[in-house]
C-alpha cells in the first residue's frame, strides 16, 4: 500500500442498541506512525467505537478498512490476528496469576502439552524491559500496586507479533507523572516504528502533549477533528460539551465562614511516608492535598479513614481524639472514604445501584424490631432521594452498577455517603476516569456536601482540579507540608514549585 493510504479508515460507522443510537455515522482516519486522540464525554460513543475495533461489538452499519482493505473484526481473536491491540481503562488482569501469565494470557508458549514457564517468563521480561519497567514477572498481579498493574496491562498488547493499530483507553488514569512520561516514551517509540495509535483520555493536556490530531465525539457523532498543535484545552472542552465552560471550573466562593473543626491532625505520622503533618478541616470546607506521586498524600487520606498501618500522632474527629483502626471504626466516628479504585474498593459491581447506595445505611432501610429486614419501599424511597441529590437518573437505580459510566459509578458512591450523613468525606482522585461533564457535576456535588455541613478532604494529582475545587490547598513534599495555599491567590506554578520542594515566593496561608 502507498503511504498516503490511512492505516485505519472508518466510514459511516453506526451502532444501535435497543432504544439507543450509540454511534451515528462516524468517520475516522488514523495514519500509520501517528497518535490520534479520541475525546468526548462518557456516553459520547468512545467505548462503543473501541469495542467494535476490538471485536467485542458488531457494527450495525459502516465500513472498517486497514491498509485500504475492508476488514470484519468480529471477535477479539480476529482483532489480534489483524494486529489490533487495546488497553482498556478497567483492567482485565487476573490477580491470582503472575505478571508473566497475564502478559501472555491466551498465547502462552508451550513445550509439548504444557506451558513453557521459562519461555513465558522470558517473554514477559523482554516486553517489560522494552518498556523500561522493573516489575518481577513471577510476582502475582494481586500483590503489585495499581499503577504497576496498568503497566502490565499495557505490556499485554505489546506481545502482538505485528502490531499495526494500538488503542490506549485512559492509560494514564492510575499513573504518576514519572510513569506517564515513561508511557509517552513507549508510545513515541511505537509511533516511530510506524504503528498507528489511538489515545483516549479525559486529560486534555495529555492529548495535546502526545497526539498529532484529535477527534471529538458528542452524542455518538463526530463534531470536530483538530490538529493538536493548533488548539487548546479550553477549545477541546468547548467542543466536548458544546458550550463555553471557562467559568464552570471555578467555585462559587461563599461569603460565610466555615464552621467548627470536624477533622484535626496533629503531628500525624504514617510509617515513613507521612511525617509530622498538622491539618484542620472545618464543616463546610473543601481542603485538597496534592504532591508528586509518593509524597504521602494517599497514605495520609487512608490513615484518616482507618485504612493504613503504623499510624502515630493525634487525630480528632468532631473533637473526639481517636486514631481509626479500620474503615468500620472510622465510619463509626463519622469518616467515610472513596478511593481511587472504585471497582475493587468501593462498588459491588453486580448489585443494583439502589443497593450500592443504601448498603452503608441498612439501619435506615430496615423494618421490624427483631428480624430487622430491609423494607423495599423504604429502601427505594431513600435511595431515590440520595440519587436525585447526586444527579443519578431514577431509571438507573435498578440496574447493576457495573453497567453505569465511570461518572455515574462515582456518583453512586457519593450518594452512599450522602445517605449515611458522613461528617468527613475523604476522596482519593475523585474524578479519575470520568469525562469533563461528569467532573463538573461531581465538583458541584462535593460543594453541596460541604454546604450541608460535611468537611471534605480531597487528594488529587490534577492541579487545575485542585485549585478549582478547594477552599485551601495543602502541598506535601516527601511526607511533610511544603505549603498551604489559597487558590484564589496562588497560581498553578506556585503549587508546582512547592511540589518540587521549592517554596514559591507567594506567602502560604494558614
Amino acid at each position: 500500500m502507498t503511504s498516503n493510504v490511512p492505516l485505519l479508515r472508518i466510514s459511516g460507522l453506526t451502532k444501535r442498541f435497543p432504544g439507543t443510537l450509540a454511534l451515528d455515522g462516524v468517520d475516522l482516519s488514523v495514519d500509520r506512525g501517528r497518535v490520534h486522540g479520541l475525546v468526548g464525554e462518557n456516553g459520547a460513543g468512545k467505548s462503543t467505537l473501541l469495542k467494535i475495533l476490538a471485536g467485542d461489538y458488531q457494527p450495525s452499519a459502516g465500513r472498517i478498512e486497514l491498509d485500504g482493505d475492508e476488514v470484519h473484526v468480529g471477535t477479539p481473536r480476529r482483532a489480534h490476528e489483524l494486529g489490533i491491540g487495546i488497553v482498556y481503562q478497567e483492567l482485565s488482569l487476573l490477580t491470582n496469576l503472575s505478571v508473566a501469565h497475564n502478559i501472555s494470557l491466551g498465547s502462552e508458549p508451550t513445550s509439548g502439552l504444557a506451558i513453557d514457564e521459562r519461555a513465558l517468563v522470558e517473554t514477559a521480561r523482554r516486553v517489560l524491559d522494552r518498556m523500561g519497567v522493573a516489575i518481577d514477572p513471577e510476582q502475582k498481579v494481586g500483590k503489585i500496586p495499581l499503577a504497576e498493574r496498568q503497566l502490565v496491562e499495557i505490556a499485554k498488547v505489546l506481545t502482538l507479533r505485528q502490531p499495526r493499530l494500538l488503542i490506549f483507553d485512559e492509560p494514564t488514569a492510575a499513573l504518576g507523572q514519572a510513569d506517564v512520561e515513561r508511557l509517552f516514551r513507549i508510545i513515541e517509540a511505537l509511533r516511530d516504528e510506524g504503528v498507528a495509535i489511538i489515545f483516549v483520555s479525559h486529560r486534555y493536556r495529555e492529548v495535546l502533549r502526545i497526539c498529532d490530531k484529535a477527534t471529538v465525539l458528542r452524542n455518538g457523532r463526530v463534531v470536530a477533528e483538530v490538529a493538536c498543535a493548533e488548539t487548546s484545552v479550553e477549545h477541546l472542552v468547548e467542543l466536548t460539551l458544546g458550550e463555553r465552560v471557562a467559568a464552570a471550573f471555578r467555585r462559587q466562593w461563599r461569603s460565610e465562614r466555615p464552621g467548627e473543626p470536624v477533622l484535626e491532625l496533629f503531628g500525624l505520622e504514617v510509617g515513613s511516608r507521612v511525617r509530622g503533618v498538622d491539618l484542620t478541616v472545618r464543616r463546610g470546607e473543601i481542603v485538597s492535598i496534592c504532591g508528586l506521586l509518593g509524597s504521602g498524600q494517599s497514605h495520609l487520606a487512608r490513615a484518616v479513614a482507618g485504612d493504613a498501618p503504623d499510624v502515630a500522632g493525634t487525630i480528632r474527629v468532631k473533637g473526639v481524639e481517636a486514631i481509626p483502626r479500620s474503615p468500620r471504626h472510622a465510619l463509626r466516628l463519622g469518616v467515610a472514604l472513596i478511593t481511587e479504585n472504585r471497582q475493587e474498593e468501593g462498588l459491588f459491581p453486580d448489585m443494583p445501584v439502589r443497593a450500592n447506595i443504601t448498603i452503608a445505611s441498612l439501619a435506615r432501610v430496615a423494618a421490624g424490631r427483631i428480624l430487622r429486614l430491609i423494607d423495599p419501599r423504604r429502601e427505594r424511597r431513600l435511595a431515590a432521594e440520595a440519587a436525585a441529590a447526586t444527579g443519578i437518573a431514577q431509571k438507573a437505580l435498578g440496574r447493576r452498577v457495573r453497567l453505569l459510566s465511570g461518572g455515574n459509578q462515582q456518583k453512586s458512591l457519593l450518594a452512599r455517603w450522602l445517605m449515611r450523613r458522613a461528617d468527613v468525606l475523604v476522596l482519593i482522585e475523585p474524578t479519575r476516569g470520568v469525562d469533563v461533564g461528569a467532573k463538573l457535576e461531581i465538583y458541584r456535588e462535593l460543594e453541596e456536601l460541604a454546604r450541608r455541613g460535611a468537611g471534605v478532604l480531597v487528594v488529587s494529582t490534577d492541579i487545575l482540579e485542585t485549585m478549582a475545587l478547594s477552599d485551601r490547598v495543602v502541598v506535601l513534599y516527601q511526607g511533610r507540608v511544603a505549603g498551604v495555599f489559597d487558590p484564589r491567590i496562588a497560581t498553578e506554578q506556585d503549587l508546582l514549585l512547592a511540589m518540587q520542594g521549592t517554596l514559591p515566593r507567594v506567602e502560604a496561608v494558614t
